[in-house]
């Protein structure tokens, strides 16, 4: 199994929501998983499917850890503060 990467920004689907530091956790989550495992092909393919972490979990049905630490990523990710948008 290799390890996956985050994706780029320029290659993530126009609704992933995802910041840095969640696109790191998942991928190294999605590492464990083999090559051809639907959850990482959607990841890596930039897909709507993959663009989501709850829905990653759907594909992962069948391993819970996997599951349950994909949901902690994105409930971490909704706890952290998002920076103030800057007037133009």
């Amino acid at each position: 199994m290799g390890n996956v990467k985050p994706l780029p920004q320029d290659l993530r689907h126009p609704s992933d929501y995802r910041d840095d530091i969640e696109h790191l956790e998942v991928a190294r989550i999605l590492s464990e998983l083999p090559d051809s495992h639907p959850a990482r092909m959607a990841y890596a393919s930039g897909t709507w499917e993959g663009a989501n972490t709850l829905s990653l979990t759907r594909l992962c049905a069948n391993r819970l850890d996997v599951v349950e630490r994909l949901i902690a990523v994105y409930s971490a990710h909704a706890e952290r503060p998002r920076a103030a948008a800057s007037p133009e």
